[in-house]
């Protein structure tokens, strides 16, 4: 990693020193999706896009290719930015999937890829430095990767957690178990795991259809914006079935922050990035002043 030193050192995002030797570049793929339907605000989906920029903008300078699948308006505002694939997959999700299920778009993404040896990253999940996917890529001995561990309290959402879906538990019970895999990063080497997770993934998509959506919310009083759902059946979901495989964790629980730090990796939490947009705005220009142009006049085509 010390070719790539001048450049990956860490410190706050886009932190670096000199110049930056060309990367070597990596047989590995990195799977990214942007499903636009779930974003209704013109100016988040803008924002989206330079967050989405960043992340392929590391990506690349760690030498990795990597693989988007989006749906039609997406097509359009990201067919500049150099994806080594740019795929419509995700106009293959449903009407009656409804928007607050928001993971849909990683799952019909690792579906067309295969699932099997391809990890898929989040847009706000940066990449900082070559080899961080490596032990995942050329350890097939690693079931699963994912983020990190962390805590779910389930009695935070009661009343949503008991209607989950989780093959093995019949409907309307609740598991026990109280903890969660971060799925900010995800893939998997084992066929059986994968299978069942997206299998799950997707008989969960009938269960919650639109219609049945609103009726549930509308019965029990819970806004959108309170729904976790997707939370539950992509993170402790994960932690459930990943029991008695090996997984692979990127960063610990405790001290994730300086760990991720260290590795050069880097996943913006929740919305606090929406909060940072010009940070990321300008840590774009820094890291690749010719995607930042592109995703700038990329903005100029949301309607």
């Amino acid at each position: 990693m010390a070719e790539y030193g001048t450049y990956y050192y860490g410190g706050s995002m886009g932190s670096y020193g000199g110049e930056t030797p060309q990367p070597t570049e990596r047989k590995y793929t990195i799977v990214q999706s942007l499903w636009t339907k779930p974003i209704k605000d013109k100016q988040r989906l803008k924002d989206t896009l330079y967050v989405a920029a960043l992340s392929l903008a590391y990506a690349h300078r760690s030498g990795y290719k990597v693989h988007m699948h989006t749906d039609r308006k997406g097509m359009e505002l990201l067919k500049d930015f150099g994806y080594e694939e740019l795929l419509p997959t995700l106009d293959d999700i449903p009407n009656t999937v409804p928007t607050e299920l928001f993971a849909a778009g990683k799952f019909f993404a690792l579906r067309a890829e295969g699932a099997l040896g391809k990890v898929h990253i989040d847009l706000d999940v940066y990449i900082k430095k070559p080899h961080i996917l490596d032990r995942f890529y050329e350890n097939y001995k690693v079931d699963v990767i994912c983020q990190q561990d962390e805590d779910f309290n389930h009695d935070l959402y009661d009343v949503k957690a008991k209607h989950m879906h989780i093959i093995g538990y019949p409907f309307g019970t609740r598991p026990s178990w109280t903890s969660s895999l971060n799925t900010g990063v995800v893939g998997f080497n084992n066929p059986v795991l994968a299978s069942k997770y997206m299998r799950n993934y997707f008989d969960a998509l009938l269960m919650y259809t639109k219609d049945k959506f609103e009726a549930y919310k509308a019965e029990n009083g819970v806004p959108s914006e309170d729904m976790h759902f997707d939370y539950i059946l992509e993170q402790s979901t994960l932690s459930y079935m990943s029991i008695g495989y090996n997984v692979l964790t990127l960063v610990p629980t405790k001290g994730a922050s300086e760990v991720a730090d260290k590795i050069g990796f880097q996943h913006d939490w929740g919305c606090s990035k929406w909060n940072n947009m010009s940070l990321i705005r300008v840590n774009l220009q820094r890291v690749d002043r010719e995607l930042y142009r592109i995703a700038r006049l990329a903005t100029y085509k949301v309607k």
